[in-house]
C-alpha cells in the first residue's frame, strides 16, 4: 500500500507545471536566424603550376620560372606582397604502367606543381589578372572565393536580424500558449554562415580576352538561441 501511494506521488510531482510561487519557473527557449547580403569587395583565388620533365631538377625549375613571372604579374597589377603566399609545392614521379613486360613499371620522368594563394582587394582587376597569368604560364584554377575585407558590420547586421528573429518566435508562441513573455535571461549566439565559395579544379588556357566575372552578392548568416522567463497571464 506504501508503494502504491509514494508511486502515484511521484506521478503527481512529475505532471505539475512549474508555476511555483507564481513566476519565474517556467522557461521559453527559441532559436532566431539571422541573414545579412551584401556584395563582395574582395576575391580569394587560388593558383596552379604543373610541369613535366625527364629530370626533378628540371621540372622543379620550370615551375620556379612560372611562379617568378607570376609573382612579377601580380605585383605590376597592384597586388601587395602581403595578398600573395605560396601555399604547397609538389614533386612526384611518373612512370610508364602500360609495359608489355612483366618487369617493375619504368621511371619516365618527374612532375612538379606548385599552387599560389592570391587576394584581390580590386575586384575591377579580378578578371584581368586571371588572364594576364595564364599568359605566365599558370595552368591551374583550384579555387575562386568571394569575401568581404571588413566583415564585422555585416556580421553585426545578421547578429541583429537573428535577435529580431528569436523575440518575434518567442512572442508567437507565448501568445499561442496563453502566457507572458517576461525578463530575457540568456542570449547564446550560434555559430554564423561564411560566404559560400565558388569551388572547382579546372585547367587554365591564356584567352583573348579577360576572364569575366560576376560577384554577386555574399550571404553572411548567424543565429542565436535566447532563453525567456514565462508569467501567467
Amino acid at each position: 500500500m506504501r508503494k502504491t501511494i509514494a508511486i502515484l506521488g511521484l506521478m503527481m510531482a512529475v505532471a505539475t507545471p512549474g508555476w511555483a510561487d507564481g513566476a519565474g519557473d517556467a522557461r521559453l527557449t527559441v532559436t532566431g536566424q539571422g541573414l545579412a547580403q551584401v556584395e563582395p569587395d574582395m576575391a580569394r583565388i587560388s593558383l596552379g603550376v604543373t610541369k613535366q620533365a625527364t629530370e626533378a631538377s628540371a621540372a622543379l625549375d620550370q615551375v620556379a620560372d612560372v611562379a617568378q613571372a607570376v609573382f612579377a604579374r601580380l605585383t605590376e597589377a597592384g597586388v601587395e606582397a602581403r595578398d600573395m603566399q605560396s601555399s604547397q609545392i609538389n614533386l612526384s614521379p611518373r612512370y610508364d604502367h602500360n609495359r608489355t613486360s612483366d618487369g617493375p613499371p619504368k621511371l619516365v620522368g618527374f612532375t612538379a606543381n606548385t599552387m599560389v594563394s592570391v587576394r584581390v582587394r580590386d575586384l575591377t582587376k579580378l578578371g584581368s589578372i586571371m588572364t594576364a597569368v595564364t599568359a605566365d604560364g599558370a595552368n591551374q584554377l583550384n579555387g575562386l572565393q568571394f569575401d568581404l575585407q571588413d566583415r564585422g558590420p555585416t556580421e553585426d547586421a545578421a547578429r541583429a536580424d537573428a535577435v529580431k528573429d528569436a523575440m518575434a518566435r518567442a512572442k508567437v508562441l507565448a501568445d499561442a500558449a496563453s502566457v507572458k513573455l517576461g525578463a530575457i535571461m540568456s542570449i547564446h549566439e550560434g555559430g554564423g554562415r561564411a560566404p559560400a565559395p565558388v569551388y572547382g579544379r579546372m585547367a587554365m588556357e591564356a584567352a583573348p580576352s579577360d576572364m569575366p566575372i560576376a560577384a554577386g552578392e555574399l550571404e553572411i548568416g548567424s543565429s542565436v538561441t535566447m532563453v525567456f522567463e514565462l508569467n501567467e497571464e
